[in-house]
């Protein structure tokens, strides 16, 4: 029996990768009031990411006013997360933590998380030492546990233990393909080496989560993470509804696991409904093959990808990328400011005397598939395809365009079989990814990702994240092209909070450069529209 073991809720932190950390007030409100009436011994509030994207919301950061307005109790112990990837910037890692956190006296929150993998390690000596001077309880989450060797473990948990700062050292199973016979394997070795508290954070990609968080319960574990419906990245975690069902079986009962049972069966049911997250074949391979779990999130979310196509990927990922470098690192590379704007390439006098015609991959593209072939015919446009569209001939196209990073490795075969040239930036295209594209034939138009001022150049351009549309239209600013017309461009629903980052894109881009655009099909977005028999 396990008496010591304290669970801690992550719900508003790992949830937060399914909705940008927007989660509505009132929801929060019951949630917190459930966790105290369930008695659960720590929850973790969100991140506290440096890096502000404007579709985040508040849980990403997780300031300390946020934190005092939810009025949590003082018998609940608050913590939040931080990365350490992101204290790897040129700006002092002392200034970062200044301006993310005040003295612990000052602060609700109790401890504080840092997640790292193994290449990061060296810099959570300086964070955790500026932390544990404010007076905070500091805990590391060392990710990805199963890529490491047990000589490499051992060195890195002796390491972390002669600074002799961090209060608990915490072990997550990144890829969700961890055995019970692993998982106590990883336990023994860190008991040998630690001496200090040790937690668990679990990843339900093969379904294991819930079994192996209980291994580490009956092998002695301090602190076990859960969520409410599971609800985390990827798959998602070890549900937190369960996992006290399942602890007070095995113990003094000192949960009240009714508490959670109305939040988990109606609120985070919707929410599940929703987001769709949960073990599934795909995650299952993914765990099986060491697939970012990310890659499997992004594919079944986007309605745009049947089974067979995500099956395809997975299969390329498995044996051309994932074994040769960390996808998680990767991803978390791209998603940083990176990449040039100078790419290989010149837009100047591109296109000279022609229009251009922009096929986006709404469903207006299909639906007026007809009339844009007979527009193609009459007008003689250049034809530019965002992405892969299925949907779209790729003998009417004349250029395709890609530029996010997650969707090029999705559509990675498809690519080298359209037998059209390939806008894209070079630069943000990893080299085990680049062999693909070997009889490809690339225009370079660079790209570079910044928080700083969009701006667009002959060679590439500058952008706030990697939006295709809004790349091309960057291009053509630059070429002898002024006059865009757009189709299957439809936009989001207004509750989406990529419409408002489109909207803000392209009211920009129309006020900086003399584009004229034109959308040839419905578009919810601020563009002249004519629809095809207008014209």
């Amino acid at each position: 029996m396990n008496t010591s073991v304290q669970v801690l809720d992550c719900t508003l932190r790992d949830g937060g990768y399914y909705n940008n950390w927007n989660f509505e007030t009132n929801l929060v409100k019951e949630y917190i009031n459930s966790i105290v009436k369930s008695n659960i011994d720590i929850v973790e509030i969100g991140f506290r990411f440096i890096n502000r994207k404007h579709e985040y919301g508040e849980y990403a950061y997780s300031n300390d006013n946020l934190i005092r307005s939810l009025n949590i109790p003082s018998s609940l112990k608050v913590a939040v997360m931080i990365d350490a990837k992101e204290y790897s910037a040129d700006k002092l890692l002392k200034q970062f933590i200044t301006e993310n956190f005040v003295r612990k006296s000052d602060s609700r929150v109790d401890i504080v998380r840092i997640a790292t993998t193994i290449d990061n390690i060296s810099l959570c000596q300086d964070i955790s030492n500026e932390l544990h001077k404010l007076g905070y309880q500091v805990f590391l989450n060392l990710m990805q546990v199963d890529l490491l060797n047990k000589q490499d473990l051992i060195k890195t948990i002796k390491k972390v233990d002669s600074w002799d700062v961090i209060d608990a050292f915490y072990f997550a199973d990144s890829f969700g393909n961890m055995s019970t016979s692993s998982i106590i394997q990883i336990l023994k070795l860190i008991k040998q080496n630690w001496q200090k508290k040790i937690g668990i954070h679990a990843h339900d990609n093969k379904g294991h989560a819930l079994i192996n968080s209980l291994t580490a319960y009956n092998q002695g574990v301090d602190f076990i993470d859960s969520t409410i419906q599971g609800m985390g990245r990827g798959a998602g975690n070890t549900k937190t509804e369960n996992l006290l069902v399942e602890i007070n079986d095995k113990s003094d009962g000192r949960y009240n696991p009714d508490a959670i049972f109305p939040l988990a069966l109606n609120e985070f049911q919707e929410l599940k409904k929703i987001y769709n997250w949960g073990s599934s074949i795909f995650y299952y391979l993914s765990a099986v093959h060491g697939i970012h779990p990310t890659y499997i999130q992004e594919m079944t979310s986007d309605e745009r990808y049947t089974t067979q196509q995500i099956l395809d990927a997975i299969n390329i990922l498995k044996d051309k990328v994932s074994s040769t470098y960390n996808i998680e690192s990767l991803l978390e590379a791209l998603s940083q400011e990176m990449g040039d704007d100078l790419g290989g390439w010149s837009a100047e006098n591109f296109g000279y005397g022609k229009e251009a015609l922009i096929i986006g991959s709404g469903p207006s593209s299909v639906e007026y598939l007809a009339e844009i072939k007979d527009y193609i015919v009459r007008k003689n446009p250049l034809v530019f395809c965002l992405n892969v569209n299925k949907g779209i001939p790729s003998e009417i196209v004349d250029y395709y365009v890609a530029c996010h990073e997650s969707r090029i490795a999705i559509e990675l075969t498809q690519y080298a079989q359209l037998n059209k040239p390939l806008i894209i930036p070079k630069s943000r295209i990893p080299v085990e990814v680049k062999k693909f594209f070997k009889n490809v034939k690339i225009i370079d138009y660079g790209l570079k990702i910044s928080n700083g001022e969009s701006k667009s150049g002959q060679n590439g351009c500058t952008l706030k994240s990697p939006l295709v549309l809004i790349y091309l239209l960057n291009l053509l600013n630059e070429s002898a092209i002024t006059k865009v017309f757009l189709t299957g461009i439809d936009g989001y629903l207004a509750s989406n909070k990529k419409q408002d980052e489109m909207v803000n894109e392209i009211k920009n881009i129309t006020s900086k450069t003399n584009l004229e655009l034109i959308s040839l099909t419905p578009t919810s977005y601020p563009i002249d529209t004519k629809i095809f028999k207008k014209i």
